[in-house]
């Protein structure tokens, strides 16, 4: 019986990305992106990170130009053991929980239609706000 095709690891083209931002005082943040150019990410994170932020991320283009171009101290770390932490304090483990979290999530549901992708992004944010969907109804 054929296995069928196995899905890539990492980035590839049938995997949508996603933006997820985290911060010390546990903001969290998914956001559906139409694609991965770095001219998207730096105009979907310019609001988002404040002009005092130190930026950690895995050094992404987009990541890149908007630390340069607005002056904030940035980090790159990667993924591999002794790459994980800058300057001692520095990690993105936050957001790589998330991702963590997303992935639980959404395996049940057996890779949804694109077009339901930002529903069930908020539907996986209001359950980590551990709010019921009438509270976050009244709350908008």
């Amino acid at each position: 019986m054929p296995q069928g095709l196995k899905m890539m690891r990492g980035l590839s083209r049938w995997r949508l990305p996603i933006l997820t931002d985290a911060d010390r005082g546990g903001a969290r943040l998914f956001r559906r992106l139409t694609n991965r150019k770095g001219a998207t990410v730096e105009r979907a994170m310019n609001p988002l990170v404040p002009g005092d932020a130190v930026l950690c991320s895995h050094g992404g283009n987009g990541d890149k130009k908007l630390a340069a171009e607005r002056c904030l101290e940035h980090f790159v770390v990667g993924s591999k053991p002794g790459t994980r932490v800058a300057a001692g304090c520095y990690h993105i483990q936050n957001v790589n929980s998330l991702h963590a979290s997303y992935g639980r999530f959404i395996k049940p549901f057996c890779g949804p239609a694109t077009k339901n992708l930002n529903g069930y992004i908020r539907w996986l944010e209001v359950r980590m706000e551990e709010m019921q969907p009438a509270k976050f109804i009244l709350a908008s």
